[in-house]
Protein backbone atom coordinates (compact mmCIF):
# COMPACT_ATOMS: atom_id res chain seq x y z
CA UNK A 1 0.00 0.00 0.00
CA UNK A 2 1.66 3.42 -0.89
CA UNK A 3 1.64 6.03 1.63
CA UNK A 4 -1.32 8.15 0.68
CA UNK A 5 -3.69 5.21 0.78
CA UNK A 6 -2.22 4.35 4.13
CA UNK A 7 -2.74 7.47 5.59
CA UNK A 8 -5.99 7.60 4.12
CA UNK A 9 -6.79 4.00 6.01
CA UNK A 10 -5.36 5.54 8.91
CA UNK A 11 -7.63 8.45 8.50
CA UNK A 12 -10.77 6.40 7.65
CA UNK A 13 -10.18 4.36 11.20
CA UNK A 14 -10.48 7.41 13.11
CA UNK A 15 -13.24 8.85 11.86
CA UNK A 16 -15.61 6.06 12.45
CA UNK A 17 -13.74 5.77 16.07
CA UNK A 18 -14.69 9.57 16.72
CA UNK A 19 -18.42 9.02 14.63
CA UNK A 20 -18.81 5.74 17.28
CA UNK A 21 -17.78 8.15 20.31
CA UNK A 22 -20.13 11.50 19.29
CA UNK A 23 -17.23 13.57 18.60
CA UNK A 24 -18.81 14.63 15.34
CA UNK A 25 -16.66 18.13 15.19
CA UNK A 26 -13.89 16.26 15.39
CA UNK A 27 -14.76 13.34 13.32
CA UNK A 28 -16.14 15.76 10.23
CA UNK A 29 -12.39 17.81 10.17
CA UNK A 30 -10.72 14.45 10.03
CA UNK A 31 -13.36 13.30 7.42
CA UNK A 32 -12.64 16.41 5.08
CA UNK A 33 -8.81 15.62 5.55
CA UNK A 34 -9.61 12.59 4.34
CA UNK A 35 -11.37 13.34 1.52
CA UNK A 36 -8.88 16.17 0.09
CA UNK A 37 -6.17 13.13 0.07
CA UNK A 38 -8.62 10.95 -1.49
CA UNK A 39 -9.28 13.61 -4.20
CA UNK A 40 -5.49 13.59 -4.42
CA UNK A 41 -4.64 9.53 -4.10
CA UNK A 42 -7.32 7.88 -6.10
CA UNK A 43 -8.82 8.43 -9.62
CA UNK A 44 -12.28 9.72 -10.09
CA UNK A 45 -14.32 6.57 -10.43
CA UNK A 46 -12.44 4.77 -7.36
CA UNK A 47 -14.70 3.30 -4.79
CA UNK A 48 -12.51 4.58 -1.80
CA UNK A 49 -13.03 8.14 -3.48
CA UNK A 50 -16.66 7.39 -3.09
CA UNK A 51 -16.67 6.01 0.28
CA UNK A 52 -15.17 9.55 1.42
CA UNK A 53 -17.85 11.06 0.11
CA UNK A 54 -19.85 9.21 2.06
CA UNK A 55 -18.47 9.11 5.10
CA UNK A 56 -18.93 12.79 5.38
CA UNK A 57 -21.78 13.04 3.95
CA UNK A 58 -22.99 10.72 7.24
CA UNK A 59 -21.66 13.18 9.77
CA UNK A 60 -23.38 16.17 7.94
CA UNK A 61 -26.03 13.90 8.09
CA UNK A 62 -25.98 13.39 11.74
CA UNK A 63 -25.12 17.24 12.65
CA UNK A 64 -28.42 17.94 10.60
CA UNK A 65 -26.57 19.61 7.80
CA UNK A 66 -28.91 17.55 5.48
CA UNK A 67 -28.22 19.95 1.90
CA UNK A 68 -24.38 19.25 2.60
CA UNK A 69 -24.85 15.71 3.09
CA UNK A 70 -27.17 15.07 0.22
CA UNK A 71 -25.06 16.61 -2.31
CA UNK A 72 -21.96 14.68 -0.43
CA UNK A 73 -23.86 10.90 -0.89
CA UNK A 74 -24.93 12.22 -4.37
CA UNK A 75 -21.22 12.16 -5.57
CA UNK A 76 -20.69 9.02 -4.02
CA UNK A 77 -23.07 7.20 -5.42
CA UNK A 78 -22.48 8.39 -8.89
CA UNK A 79 -19.01 7.23 -7.98
CA UNK A 80 -20.43 3.58 -7.14
CA UNK A 81 -22.78 3.79 -9.73
CA UNK A 82 -19.66 3.90 -12.80
CA UNK A 83 -17.87 1.18 -11.15
CA UNK A 84 -18.01 -2.70 -12.13
CA UNK A 85 -18.78 -5.49 -10.51
CA UNK A 86 -21.44 -2.67 -9.17
CA UNK A 87 -21.24 -2.70 -5.10
CA UNK A 88 -25.23 -3.38 -4.86
CA UNK A 89 -25.11 -3.11 -0.88
CA UNK A 90 -23.14 0.08 -1.36
CA UNK A 91 -25.90 1.51 -3.60
CA UNK A 92 -28.79 0.53 -1.86
CA UNK A 93 -27.40 2.34 1.54
CA UNK A 94 -26.87 5.24 -0.17
CA UNK A 95 -29.87 5.28 -2.52
CA UNK A 96 -32.26 4.92 0.71
CA UNK A 97 -30.64 7.72 2.87
CA UNK A 98 -30.95 9.81 0.12
CA UNK A 99 -34.58 9.03 -0.84
CA UNK A 100 -35.25 9.72 3.06
CA UNK A 101 -33.44 13.38 2.65
CA UNK A 102 -35.51 14.39 -0.04
CA UNK A 103 -38.40 13.05 1.05
CA UNK A 104 -38.43 15.08 4.17
CA UNK A 105 -37.24 17.95 2.15
CA UNK A 106 -40.18 17.69 -0.30
CA UNK A 107 -38.34 16.82 -2.92
CA UNK A 108 -40.46 14.35 -3.72
CA UNK A 109 -39.48 13.50 -7.33
CA UNK A 110 -35.93 12.76 -6.84
CA UNK A 111 -37.19 10.99 -3.89
CA UNK A 112 -39.30 8.41 -5.74
CA UNK A 113 -36.33 8.03 -7.82
CA UNK A 114 -33.73 7.11 -5.41
CA UNK A 115 -36.46 5.03 -3.39
CA UNK A 116 -37.20 2.93 -6.76
CA UNK A 117 -32.98 2.89 -7.15
CA UNK A 118 -33.21 1.70 -3.05
CA UNK A 119 -35.70 -1.37 -3.72
CA UNK A 120 -33.53 -2.52 -6.85
CA UNK A 121 -30.85 -2.33 -5.16
CA UNK A 122 -31.97 -4.20 -2.26
CA UNK A 123 -33.92 -6.40 -3.73
CA UNK A 124 -30.62 -7.86 -5.33
CA UNK A 125 -29.01 -8.55 -1.18
CA UNK A 126 -30.01 -11.25 0.61
CA UNK A 127 -29.65 -10.05 4.25
CA UNK A 128 -31.78 -6.65 3.39
CA UNK A 129 -35.06 -7.14 5.47
CA UNK A 130 -38.64 -7.60 4.12
CA UNK A 131 -40.05 -4.68 6.14
CA UNK A 132 -36.95 -1.85 4.76
CA UNK A 133 -37.91 -2.28 1.42
CA UNK A 134 -41.92 -2.42 2.25
CA UNK A 135 -41.67 0.83 3.79
CA UNK A 136 -39.60 2.36 0.93
CA UNK A 137 -42.64 1.01 -1.42
CA UNK A 138 -45.17 2.12 1.05
CA UNK A 139 -43.29 5.76 0.99
CA UNK A 140 -43.59 5.83 -2.82
CA UNK A 141 -47.16 5.23 -2.36
CA UNK A 142 -47.85 7.62 -0.05
CA UNK A 143 -45.48 10.43 -2.59
CA UNK A 144 -47.92 9.19 -5.34
CA UNK A 145 -51.10 9.82 -3.18
CA UNK A 146 -49.92 13.23 -1.81
CA UNK A 147 -49.55 14.25 -5.58
CA UNK A 148 -52.84 13.01 -7.05
CA UNK A 149 -51.41 9.69 -9.07
CA UNK A 150 -53.29 7.41 -7.25
CA UNK A 151 -53.10 5.06 -10.18
CA UNK A 152 -49.10 4.47 -9.69
CA UNK A 153 -49.85 4.16 -5.92
CA UNK A 154 -51.54 0.81 -6.44
CA UNK A 155 -48.76 -1.29 -7.68
CA UNK A 156 -46.70 -0.15 -4.82
CA UNK A 157 -49.11 -1.33 -2.33
CA UNK A 158 -49.15 -4.90 -4.33
CA UNK A 159 -45.77 -5.15 -4.84
CA UNK A 160 -45.02 -4.62 -0.81
CA UNK A 161 -47.50 -7.51 -0.27
CA UNK A 162 -45.97 -9.52 -2.96
CA UNK A 163 -42.98 -9.16 -1.04
CA UNK A 164 -43.72 -9.66 2.44
CA UNK A 165 -46.27 -12.42 1.31
CA UNK A 166 -43.16 -14.16 -0.15
CA UNK A 167 -41.08 -14.05 2.70
CA UNK A 168 -42.88 -14.27 5.19
CA UNK A 169 -46.17 -16.28 4.42
CA UNK A 170 -49.98 -15.05 3.82
CA UNK A 171 -50.81 -15.12 7.57
CA UNK A 172 -47.85 -12.63 9.20
CA UNK A 173 -49.14 -9.59 11.10
CA UNK A 174 -46.70 -7.70 8.82
CA UNK A 175 -48.36 -8.83 5.68
CA UNK A 176 -52.02 -7.93 7.67
CA UNK A 177 -50.41 -4.46 7.71
CA UNK A 178 -50.05 -4.11 4.37
CA UNK A 179 -53.19 -5.44 3.73
CA UNK A 180 -54.81 -2.76 6.24
CA UNK A 181 -52.72 -0.10 4.31
CA UNK A 182 -54.21 -1.50 1.10
CA UNK A 183 -57.64 -1.32 2.29
CA UNK A 184 -57.24 2.35 3.58
CA UNK A 185 -56.43 3.11 -0.13
CA UNK A 186 -59.45 1.64 -1.44
CA UNK A 187 -61.67 3.02 0.60
CA UNK A 188 -60.24 6.95 -0.02
CA UNK A 189 -61.04 5.56 -3.75
CA UNK A 190 -64.44 4.32 -2.77
CA UNK A 191 -63.28 0.45 -3.85
CA UNK A 192 -65.59 -0.21 -1.16
CA UNK A 193 -65.76 -4.00 -2.35
CA UNK A 194 -62.11 -4.71 -1.96
CA UNK A 195 -61.47 -2.23 0.53
CA UNK A 196 -63.24 -4.49 2.79
CA UNK A 197 -61.94 -7.75 1.42
CA UNK A 198 -58.39 -6.23 2.36
CA UNK A 199 -59.52 -5.22 5.78
CA UNK A 200 -61.45 -8.62 6.62
CA UNK A 201 -58.15 -10.16 5.83
CA UNK A 202 -56.00 -8.22 7.54
CA UNK A 203 -58.85 -8.87 10.76
CA UNK A 204 -58.46 -12.08 10.66
CA UNK A 205 -55.05 -12.70 10.71
CA UNK A 206 -54.65 -9.99 13.79
CA UNK A 207 -57.33 -11.74 15.65
CA UNK A 208 -55.41 -15.44 14.90
CA UNK A 209 -51.39 -13.25 16.20
CA UNK A 210 -52.57 -11.05 19.01
CA UNK A 211 -54.28 -11.19 22.41
CA UNK A 212 -57.60 -9.00 23.36
CA UNK A 213 -57.05 -5.24 23.58
CA UNK A 214 -54.56 -5.14 20.86
CA UNK A 215 -54.09 -2.04 18.71
CA UNK A 216 -53.75 -3.56 15.75
CA UNK A 217 -57.09 -5.37 15.88
CA UNK A 218 -58.32 -2.39 17.24
CA UNK A 219 -57.52 -0.34 14.24
CA UNK A 220 -58.60 -3.01 11.46
CA UNK A 221 -62.29 -2.85 13.70
CA UNK A 222 -62.49 0.13 13.01
CA UNK A 223 -61.22 0.61 9.44
CA UNK A 224 -63.33 -2.07 8.37
CA UNK A 225 -66.02 -0.29 10.37
CA UNK A 226 -65.76 2.64 7.89
CA UNK A 227 -66.05 0.54 4.60
CA UNK A 228 -69.73 -0.38 6.25
CA UNK A 229 -70.28 3.04 7.58
CA UNK A 230 -69.30 4.26 3.89
CA UNK A 231 -71.63 1.98 2.10
CA UNK A 232 -74.65 2.72 4.48
CA UNK A 233 -74.87 -0.53 6.33
CA UNK A 234 -75.12 1.11 9.82
CA UNK A 235 -75.67 -2.21 11.76
CA UNK A 236 -72.59 -3.71 10.71
CA UNK A 237 -70.64 -0.77 11.40
CA UNK A 238 -71.86 -0.02 14.84
CA UNK A 239 -71.59 -3.44 15.20
CA UNK A 240 -67.39 -3.03 14.63
CA UNK A 241 -66.76 0.44 16.01
CA UNK A 242 -68.03 -0.69 19.47
CA UNK A 243 -65.92 -3.78 19.27
CA UNK A 244 -62.94 -1.29 18.12
CA UNK A 245 -63.70 0.66 21.24
CA UNK A 246 -63.57 -2.17 23.47
CA UNK A 247 -60.23 -3.18 22.25
CA UNK A 248 -58.98 0.46 22.98
CA UNK A 249 -60.03 0.51 26.35
CA UNK A 250 -58.49 -2.65 27.17
CA UNK A 251 -55.28 -0.64 25.76
CA UNK A 252 -53.33 0.86 29.36
CA UNK A 253 -52.67 4.43 27.15
CA UNK A 254 -54.03 4.44 23.67
CA UNK A 255 -53.16 6.45 21.08
CA UNK A 256 -55.24 9.12 19.43
CA UNK A 257 -56.79 6.36 16.88
CA UNK A 258 -58.95 5.63 19.66
CA UNK A 259 -60.78 8.90 19.90
CA UNK A 260 -60.82 8.86 16.14
CA UNK A 261 -62.90 5.29 16.75
CA UNK A 262 -64.89 7.19 18.94
CA UNK A 263 -65.81 10.17 16.44
CA UNK A 264 -66.35 7.87 14.03
CA UNK A 265 -69.37 5.99 15.90
CA UNK A 266 -70.16 9.20 17.35
CA UNK A 267 -71.35 10.25 14.02
CA UNK A 268 -73.04 7.31 13.09
CA UNK A 269 -75.21 7.73 16.04
CA UNK A 270 -76.00 11.15 15.85
CA UNK A 271 -76.85 9.90 12.18
CA UNK A 272 -78.72 7.58 14.11
CA UNK A 273 -80.88 10.50 16.22
CA UNK A 274 -78.85 9.48 19.46
CA UNK A 275 -76.25 12.43 20.06
CA UNK A 276 -76.27 11.99 23.96
CA UNK A 277 -75.14 8.71 23.20
CA UNK A 278 -72.73 9.96 20.61
CA UNK A 279 -71.69 12.61 23.51
CA UNK A 280 -70.91 10.24 25.90
CA UNK A 281 -68.61 8.08 24.10
CA UNK A 282 -66.13 11.15 23.00
CA UNK A 283 -66.56 12.40 26.13
CA UNK A 284 -65.37 9.40 27.40
CA UNK A 285 -62.64 8.49 24.73
CA UNK A 286 -61.18 11.89 25.88
CA UNK A 287 -60.66 11.16 29.67
CA UNK A 288 -59.44 7.67 28.87
CA UNK A 289 -56.57 9.71 26.82
CA UNK A 290 -56.57 11.83 29.49
CA UNK A 291 -57.76 14.99 27.75
CA UNK A 292 -60.45 17.36 29.50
Amino acid sequence: MKGEEKLWQILQDKLEMLRAGGHLPEALRVGETALELAQRTFPENHPSLALSYERLGQIHDQQGNHGEAKVLLEKALRIIGRIEPTDQRMIYRLARRLAYLCDVGGREEEAITYYETAIRAGGQLKNVRHSDLGKMLNNVALIYRRSGRQKAAEPCYMRALELYEKQLGPEHPDVAAVLNNLGVFYTGEGRLEEAEQMHQRALAIRRKAHPRGHPDVAQSNCNLAVVYHSRGDLTRAEELYRESLREWEDVEKPSKDYEIVASNYADLLRSLGKPRKAGAIESRARKKRGRS
